[in-house]
């Protein structure tokens, strides 16, 4: 009884041949429409056909349909797996069944979206067809497909393994309110005070809508430096101080394709580091493949890891080389040192961006490489070397600065307390 049990699980696991799987994604503004198209060819007469197919897709699905085309079938839906019973089917007869859902796009300006085909057990042609919302762009995407026209295509053979890929969209373009705070407490009360702000958005081609700066005291002077903003506090005692600024901005995905003002013979090192010299030119030699300001960047991606307790910890590239471990200033400092290192002007870039995963802005550290006469951003924390920033990676000014510094000669350092806060508000 067992042997027959077995042979008939093996006849029914190997009743169909699967010709084709052919899959169609639309990246809408607010949702992602996914259209499988699966032609199998049954082995055998069958009154009731079965198969199933599984759904991989990591979002929320929406209501599912199916279709079977030219024949009566039944269908239901158990853990994310389709079960078809299709009725009256003929020996290499070839079956068109479609399966098609949504997914919801709750992010107003940036996108993660899983592009993915199961494991069917068996080698399948497959092709894959994606394609873009006219106000959205792909910044970034598995090198497994190729564009054609508006559309990104995978074709080839799924060799019992399946495809799960993650297309990164932002909006083309977007408006933002960018809010920041720069607060200083003591307990004494501070008299006299200077604070200085980095100049932001100066080197960037960010297009400054509206900027004001102010401060919670009215007796405080603000002069603008060619790199900076000074706040000079001096008379009234107070024990908090305050240095705001408020601008309204457009980042384009396009934008840091220029920074045509930025002179690449300022962005080179002063004294030439052997060490990584040799280590880029090691990389380059292992990927000939590609290009070389792009192989450097997965390298450093692939070879560092992330970690948050080395927030506002500063290294340079001999010790975080050493630790390989850090945050996206540590990133942004080694790629940068690597690419000087072989005579390639690079810049440091602070800003903000916005992590999918906490749902907020945070501070953030990328870089812009000089290559055939242009500036293009690469940002290896995040494993961005598309030449394309999301519109949520929002420029603030180049080097690596601190966000504040001040200076008062009254109060110990050790009795003064920070703090910076920013909010990043998109408007629709």
């Amino acid at each position: 009884m067992k042997k027959l049990l077995f042979f008939l699980a093996f006849a029914v696991a190997f009743s169909y041949e699967i010709v084709s799987l052919n899959s169609h994604i639309i990246l809408g503004n607010v949702q992602k429409n996914v259209k499988n198209t699966i032609f199998l060819k049954s082995t055998y007469n069958s009154k009731q056909f079965q198969w199933n197919f599984p759904i991989v897709d990591t979002q929320q699905i929406h209501p599912l349909q199916f279709s079977v085309k030219k024949k009566f079938y039944k269908v239901y839906l158990k853990n994310n797996r389709v079960f078809f019973t299709i009725f009256d089917v003929k020996k290499n007869e070839v079956l068109e069944i479609n399966i098609s859902y949504k997914t919801l796009n709750k992010q107003k300006f940036l996108q993660i979206q899983p592009i993915a085909l199961p494991n069917l057990r068996k080698k399948v042609n497959a092709k894959v067809i994606v394609e873009v919302d006219k106000n959205w762009e792909i910044f970034s995407q598995n090198p497994l497909f190729y564009k054609k026209g508006e559309q990104y295509i995978f074709e080839g053979l799924l060799d019992k393994k399946p495809l799960m890929e993650y297309f990164w969209l932002s909006l083309k373009e977007a408006n933002w309110n960018i809010n920041i705070k720069n607060r200083i407490y003591t307990n004494q009360g501070i008299e006299s005070i200077n604070v200085l702000l980095p100049k932001y958005f100066k080197d960037g081609d960010i297009k400054v809508k509206k900027m004001e700066l102010s401060a919670n005291r009215k007796n405080t002077q603000i002069i603008q430096n060619i790199n900076n903003t000074s706040f000079l506090f001096n008379g009234e005692r107070t024990q908090g101080f305050l240095a705001e600024l408020n601008a309204r901005i457009t980042n384009s995905i396009y934008s840091a394709n220029s920074y045509k003002h930025l002179k690449p013979e300022r962005y080179l090192q002063e004294k030439e580091n052997k060490t990584l010299k040799k280590l880029a030119e090691k990389i380059i030699a292992k990927n000939p493949n590609i290009p070389f300001y792009v192989a450097i960047g997965q390298w450093v991606y692939n070879t560092l890891k992330y970690d948050e307790t080395l927030v506002s910890k500063h290294m340079n590239s001999e010790q975080i080389l050493s630790l390989k471990r850090g945050v996206c200033e540590h990133y942004a400092q080694l790629y940068n040192d690597i690419m000087q290192s072989i005579s390639v002007p690079s810049i440091f870039v602070t800003g903000v961006g916005f992590n999918p995963v906490k749902q907020k802005f945070e501070y953030h550290a990328w870089n812009l490489v000089y290559f055939q006469d242009k500036w293009i951003p690469i940002d290896s924390t995040w494993g961005i070397f598309s030449g394309k920033l999301p519109v949520s990676h929002i420029f603030f000014y180049t080097g690596y600065q601190p966000l504040m510094m001040y200076q008062t000669y009254e109060i110990p350092i050790q009795e003064i307390q920070t703090e910076i806060e920013q909010k990043i508000d998109f408007i629709p």
